[in-house]
């Protein structure tokens, strides 16, 4: 007879990291095109700190490699991120630039007033939000293949097949081969607040977005801030 703490063991547990608006519905979903990796919504993988967490996180799906994805909030620049009170797990780390990110968290925080706030806003979403955040994660886990794997959304959308292959290899799925297609979601809908909710994620196919001159011209305003330079420069975006 199988102990539960074995079972538990053969669990993979992946923690997706990343900054809000990044992408990370997208690579959440193309992981789960694997038939061995799960497709649960966006679970905030902090709050398992208890004696019973790599239990909590093992009952939350079948499959063997269990993805938890759950971006830093603007409140968690200092903090994010709490990792859970599990023995082992991997870390997929997804990074995108600055100027695309800041336009959609733009659009998410102020909605149909983002017309009326002050370019100087971008100086904080950029400098203290996405920079500070992506800085702290590149000291904590830089990328080695073993623990921590990351991943910039445009490689991810540029070629999806190669990366999507490297991703799964370095899960030890039982898929190795890349993907640029996903299922939808099971038991559960992608909507805004939590995953992304638009129509192209809906698709169900990777598109690579169409970057707007009002995305380039933030990139004007806010690639040489400190923290923006440093941060782009580690990511290979400068």
């Amino acid at each position: 007879m199988t102990h539960p703490s074995e079972a538990i063991a053969k669990k993979t547990i992946a923690l997706e990291l990343s900054v809000m608006r990044s992408g990370s519905t997208l690579l959440k979903a193309l992981m789960s095109a694997a038939p061995d990796i799960s497709s649960l919504p966006e679970t905030n993988f902090q709050k398992f700190q208890s004696d019973n967490a790599e239990e909590e996180v093992s009952n939350l799906s079948e499959e063997r490699i269990i993805v938890l994805k759950r971006p830093a909030w603007f409140n968690e620049i200092d903090s994010y991120p709490r990792l859970p009170n599990v023995a082992d797990h991997k870390r997929v780390i997804l990074a995108r630039d600055v100027h695309t990110t800041t336009a959609s968290l733009r659009k998410m925080a102020f909605r149909k007033a983002e017309t009326l706030i002050p370019k100087r806003a971008d100086n904080w979403l950029a400098n203290r939000y996405w920079a500070d955040v992506y800085l702290n994660l590149l000291q904590r886990f830089p990328d080695d293949g073993i623990s921590n794997f990351w991943i910039r959304y445009e490689d991810l959308v540029s070629d999806p097949i190669e990366w999507t292959g490297k991703l799964f290899r370095f899960l030890g799925s039982e898929r190795s081969e890349g993907t640029d297609s996903y299922p939808p979601p099971s038991g559960y809908d992608w909507k805004w607040g939590t995953d992304d909710g638009g129509d192209k994620i809906k698709s169900l196919k990777v598109q690579a977005p169409r970057i707007p001159q009002s995305s380039l011209d933030i990139l004007d305003r806010v690639r040489n801030l400190p923290s923006v330079k440093q941060a782009r420069k580690q990511l290979g975006y400068d």
